[in-house]
């Protein structure tokens, strides 16, 4: 049997790369109070550059009307009782416009949620971000700004990379202020439904599902494997929206369907389901994922990224929570129900959106 490694006997470049994880100095205090050793390998008053740089703010281009306009970052956290890390909740915090306060946000939409006065003690609970997510806004009337609701917007090295509302392709370079958004797209192909920055590349994904490549030297865009995902819907089913996800280290791509729905004499597009495809690499085709296993897919309306739904308080395996219409919706890929979040049920399988701080 092999011999336990003592923690204090890790190596420094090791205690280093670990720090450089950390995101807020919570946490270095935590990392420094273990041992003697990690107290003296990094400094109590250590800037944690790379998680500043992700989640400043930005002065951006003026965008279509003119108007000034500027990223803004937020970012999921993973919030879980100090005394018992198994189980925790998921949140999404922005900063505040006015003040060094987080803005408390519904994890799978933009909308602020009003404070309830509580706050969240550090000591008691302990909290870690996840995920990054961004939106451009603009300056509305001062001091208020509005979103322009852009269909997807990423952050890639400098450069701010959105899909519009018209389904192109833009990008801007955050770091010079006079830099104009420049379109992306190719000769035969100019509409897309989403884009990702994935390992250090940048994909977009057309109307027919085929993924595409970026360029970040010459910002061309070329074509990246199979020319389309399979559309095998049923005639009455309407292919609504597709999304790329990062699921085990794969890019799967998410095609939600939807269909009409005559309600009160006016008819609605009601989501009716999802289907889930990766890219086989012998086949060089992509195959329909039938089961998402421990996981659960989060399609916020700013990213979509995968959690393990046992982390999650009442987060149910196998599963893609989403939003319609304001309203939060869980679809179960096991028997293709889908239930609404009608109430806030501390026992419901939405539980991991109410934390404790609501």
């Amino acid at each position: 049997m092999s011999e336990a490694t003592v923690w204090s006997d890790l190596p420094g470049e090791l205690l280093d790369h670990i720090a450089n994880g950390l995101f807020s100095k919570v946490e270095l205090l935590r990392f420094r109070s273990i041992c003697k050793t990690f107290r003296s390998a990094v400094d109590s008053d250590k800037n944690f550059l790379d998680h500043l740089k992700r989640n400043r703010r930005r002065l951006l281009s003026p965008y279509s009307t003119g108007k000034t306009c500027s990223l803004s970052p937020a970012a999921f956290y993973r919030v879980v009782l100090s005394s018992y890390p198994d189980k925790g909740w998921l949140i999404k915090l922005q900063d505040a416009y006015v003040s060094s306060q987080k803005q408390l946000l519904s994890p799978l939409s933009r909308f602020s949620i009003k404070s309830s006065g509580k706050t969240l003690d550090l000591l008691e609970f302990t909290v870690s971000e996840i995920h990054q997510s961004y939106d451009v806004e603009y300056l509305y009337y001062n001091p208020t700004r509005a979103s322009f609701n852009f269909a997807r917007v990423v952050l890639a090295e400098d450069f701010v990379f959105i899909v519009d509302n018209y389904k192109k392709i833009w990008l801007c370079n955050s770091n010079e202020s006079d830099s104009h958004w420049v379109r992306i797209m190719d000769e035969e192909v100019k509409l897309f439904s989403d884009i990702v920055f994935h390992k250090g590349y940048m994909y977009a994904l057309d109307l027919t599902g085929a993924v595409w490549w970026i360029s970040l030297s010459e910002f061309g865009i070329f074509q990246f494997g199979p020319s389309s995902t399979p559309m095998d819907y049923c005639d009455i089913d309407e292919c609504k929206d597709k999304r790329f996800v990062e699921y085990c280290g794969d890019l799967c791509i998410v095609h939600r369907f939807s269909r009409k729905f005559r309600i009160k004499r006016v008819d609605i597009d009601m989501t009716v389901g999802f289907k889930v495809y990766k890219m086989d690499e012998e086949l060089v085709e992509y195959v329909e994922v039938k089961s998402l296993g421990d996981k659960a897919f989060v399609m916020a309306t700013d990213s979509c990224f995968s959690v393990l739904a046992r982390e999650y308080y009442g987060c149910l395996e196998n599963s893609i929570y989403f939003t319609e219409q304001n309203n939060v919706k869980v679809f179960k890929l096991g028997d293709g129900s889908i239930t609404n979040m009608v109430d806030s049920s501390f026992q419901s399988c939405f539980q991991m959106l109410i934390p404790p701080l609501v």
